[in-house]
């Protein structure tokens, strides 16, 4: 009874440990450079400015938002992660809204490297970025998991 217990424990103990790691490597660092002014974000602002609702943060930093080309994992997750919907329906949204003349989308690229030199290159740009794959000239403003 007691090497049921102990296997039993074990297991449980293996299972918690590896959701853990699947936890973290599905993690989404939201970045800007490390020299930029802008120290974090709430998820209420994050959705605010990947919707095309604000390009001004609350501590009055402006911000834009570079995305990833349709069809990219990382795109995939992010949004799904911040609002639950699919890219058909993001881009759907995004359809209407340039239609309508509201709201420019965000700047789109197609590497997590060309994410970082876009970020460099300009001050107010904010990213997502696979944990994992944060660089020292990054700062970390938001974790999404």
């Amino acid at each position: 009874m007691r090497l049921f217990r102990f296997s039993l424990l074990f297991l449980l103990f293996l299972f918690a440990k590896s959701d853990g790691a699947i936890a973290s490597e599905t993690a989404i660092a939201i970045v800007v450079a490390k020299s930029s002014k802008i120290e974090a974000i709430s998820k209420r602002e994050l959705v605010d400015v990947f919707m095309g609702r604000f390009d001004v943060l609350e501590s009055g930093h402006k911000v834009q938002p570079v995305d990833y080309e349709n069809g990219s994992t990382l795109r995939t997750m992010f949004y799904k992660t911040l609002v639950n919907k699919s890219e058909r329906q993001i881009n759907a949204y995004w359809s209407r809204l340039i239609f309508s003349g509201r709201a420019k989308p965000p700047v789109q690229v197609v590497s997590p490297e060309e994410s970082l030199n876009f970020l460099l290159s300009n001050q107010s740009a904010m990213s997502y970025i696979p944990v994992n794959r944060v660089s020292e000239e990054m700062k970390i403003v938001l974790v999404l998991e």
